[in-house]
């Protein structure tokens, strides 16, 4: 089962919009089409139309959003297909900043799931339940959470520096019935998020950021079912900004996690032996160019590294290193005053080393492309 974690948003502070003494309404949609393929004679499509509004009443913001989408997965062999067409959960993100009224400044986040997705999973549908790495959208529906977070802020000459904290309760929902798992509750997950920025002038700053998130036990039906290791994050990164012409950034972060624990017995959970999961490394390198008034152009590449886990090749534990490349190109146009589209084309190229779980497959290579249409308007 897919985990997601809500993060508190340090950076938000960093980049607050100036407030409004009207409402400020943008509402987005658009297309999303994402394809892959491996060299295991595996295809996957899958459609998506997301909608999104915003809005910021002087020191309130609001997020609501969410997305219908279609996934098709064909296979070779006996493992059948699969395809599911659903509304996705809802999300609303609300926040309430204190600016420039404090020693610091303070943001206030209350964000909820709505559960609007699909949950209760028939067996042959788990399967598209796949890695983040090659799909937008690989979580179909879950519970109510509820995500409470509060961040601190502080400016003293060139430096500035964030702190978050956070805490998700996440309500239960039925997972699949037909593999025995209903009335499943994911853990609670606490947060910690601190960013550090020095500004060498009011074009070009550095910033180092990190973050840790400790989850509780799953259960099902009342018993502990599992529990996630630690997730840690940490990197450091390099932006400038021409002002109205470009602006480029350099990200290079690390990501570990913990141990595991796993039902031994009915309601009790031991930690394995092992590290299963394996660490990851990610190198961005992002830039904007504005061509006119009215048109940005936009590139992204990104490579990604996860090591080999800890077990033993022989194990059925072990799960091989895994590499991705990814190049993308983008256009944003303004059409009038309060409208805009855009157009985003990602490719990626992708290696995975033998595994042996969740199941024994030989190495892999995998291509794939992600287009993305937009439109939104300002209210």
């Amino acid at each position: 089962m897919k985990k997601y974690l809500f993060l508190s948003a340090v950076a938000a502070i960093f980049s607050s919009v100036e407030p409004c003494s009207a409402a400020d309404i943008r509402m987005q949609t658009g297309l999303m089409f994402d394809w892959w393929a491996d060299n295991q004679i595996s295809d996957v499509r899958q459609v998506s139309v997301p909608f999104t509004v915003t809005g910021q009443i002087n020191d309130f913001s609001f997020k609501l959003l969410t997305a219908y989408t279609d996934t098709r997965l064909e296979r070779s062999g006996t493992a059948g297909n699969s395809s599911l067409g659903h509304l996705l959960d809802t999300k609303l993100c609300t926040s309430y900043q204190i600016v420039d009224k404090l020693p610091v400044d303070i943001l206030l986040g209350l964000d909820f799931n709505l559960p609007t997705g699909k949950t209760d999973l028939r067996q042959r549908n788990l399967a598209l339940i796949m890695d983040p790495d090659l799909v937008s959208i690989n979580n179909f529906g879950e519970g109510l959470d509820v995500n409470p977070t509060i961040t601190f802020a502080k400016e003293w000459g060139n430096w500035v520096a964030g702190v978050g904290f956070g805490y998700l309760w996440r309500g239960s929902y039925d997972f699949s019935k037909e593999i025995n798992i209903t009335d499943y509750q994911p853990g609670d997950i606490y947060n910690f998020n601190a960013e550090l920025r020095y500004f060498f002038s009011p074009d070009m700053y550095a910033r180092l950021f990190g973050s840790h998130a400790w989850y509780g036990p799953d259960t099902v039906r009342g018993r502990n079912y599992f529990q996630e290791g630690d997730f840690s994050q940490f990197g450091f990164g390099m932006n400038y900004n021409q002002e109205k012409k470009w602006e480029a950034g350099l990200t290079f972060r690390g990501i570990l996690r913990d141990k595991i624990r796993f039902q031994n017995s009915p309601g009790v959970l031991v930690t394995e032996s092992n590290d299963r999961q394996g660490d990851e490394w990610v190198l961005d390198l992002a830039g904007k160019y504005l061509l006119d008034e009215k048109t940005v152009l936009s590139s992204n590449i990104q490579g990604r590294y996860f090591t080999h886990n800890d077990y033993a090749t022989t194990s059925p534990f072990y799960v091989g290193a895994r590499e991705k490349l990814s190049l993308g190109l983008g256009v944003t146009r303004a059409l009038g005053t309060n409208f805009e589209a855009g157009l985003d084309v990602k490719g990626f190229l992708k290696h995975d080393d033998q595994k042996n779980f969740p199941q024994v497959l030989t190495s892999r290579d995998f291509r794939g492309i992600s287009v993305s249409l937009m439109f939104a308007g300002s209210f």
